[in-house]
């Protein structure tokens, strides 16, 4: 399928390049410009673009909202595109380029949920991570002011008060977002997810978006999506390098994962016996943690796809 875009998003304007001719439009509200044009290209184009923070949000509304296969590309690639392609300049115009041809090479595109909820619920996580942060070094700050001898006891108290109101947003955000879930409809799923062992209300949040953002995956994809699918390093018989994840995936959801295994490995009797064989045949404890992740990912997936709660009878369907 060689009818695709490759799209470099600038804060202003969105360079396009689809194959022969570079265009420039402007990165507004309703991108009307880019949509007309697309529109001309016919039913079969897709898009190839990099994620970049805020500045790519509109377009990849645009793309959901009505239905356009895009891609986002991992900003690794495009470096490593250039080398192989000997593009040795680096401007908006050849980015474009070199996505276009990422994009004719490539036919995996993304699927995302029309519905706005799941964005909702990320959006109301992103304040809660903040709020997070904020007390974290909050409570920080006032473990060393304290030590301080003449520290006025006024400053300290202004401080575990602003520590109490960072709590309380924190709470509030999850009782928002989880009201969101529950308002349209997917309480159920939130609460199978919940049911498993390790997993909390955030993981259970994360996880439940994660998913819907994907409904078509399955658990080799799923994995992938993640960043937990590994990856061989090998090259003739002199190079044989070990094995490792690929982190070409959500570090938001490893991140998350991780945080989880260290509960689920002492109180999760599936993820527990998994973990304590690795420790037991000798893997390191980095490893032994990041196989206990993508276990506890899977375990969450079958339960997400075959909707039923955890029990400690749990066998995982493949």
């Amino acid at each position: 399928m060689n009818n695709c875009i490759g799209i470099d998003v600038g804060k202003q304007e969105l360079v396009v390049f689809d194959g022969k001719n570079h265009r420039i439009f402007p990165n507004d509200e309703h991108l009307s410009q880019l949509h007309n044009y697309i529109k001309s290209r016919g039913k079969d184009v897709k898009i190839i673009f990099e994620p970049t923070s805020t500045y790519s949000r509109r377009l990849e509304e645009l793309c959901i909202t009505n239905s356009i296969p895009f891609k986002k590309v991992n900003p690794s690639i495009v470096p490593n595109l250039r080398r192989v392609e000997n593009i040795r300049s680096k401007t908006d115009k050849s980015d474009s380029q070199l996505l276009f041809l990422y994009g004719s090479r490539e036919d995996v595109v993304e699927s995302a949920p029309k519905d706005n909820w799941p964005k909702s619920v990320i959006s109301i996580l992103n304040l809660y991570q903040i709020f997070q942060r904020n007390r974290i070094a909050l409570q920080g700050s006032l473990d060393a002011l304290i030590r301080e001898p003449y520290m006025l006891e006024d400053s300290c108290n202004l401080i575990k008060e602003e520590i109490r109101r960072h709590k309380a947003m924190e709470e509030k955000m999850l009782k928002d977002a989880e009201g969101l879930v529950i308002e349209n409809g997917r309480e159920d799923m939130l609460q199978f997810l919940k049911s498993i062992p390790g997993i909390g209300i955030v993981t259970a949040l994360y996880l439940l978006v994660f998913f819907f953002k994907f409904p078509d995956a399955n658990r080799k994809q799923i994995t992938a999506l993640a960043g937990l699918d590994p990856i061989q390093h090998q090259s003739g018989s002199s190079v044989h390098g070990k094995p490792r994840i690929s982190k070409q995936g959500s570090s938001l959801i490893r991140k998350i994962l991780y945080q989880a295994t260290l509960s689920a490995a002492r109180y999760n009797p599936y993820i527990r016996k998994h973990y304590e064989n690795l420790k037991k045949s000798g893997k390191p404890d980095k490893l032994a943690r990041t196989a206990a992740a993508r276990k506890l990912l899977l375990l969450a997936f079958s339960i997400f796809k075959y909707k039923r709660p955890f029990t400690l009878e749990y066998e995982p369907v493949n």
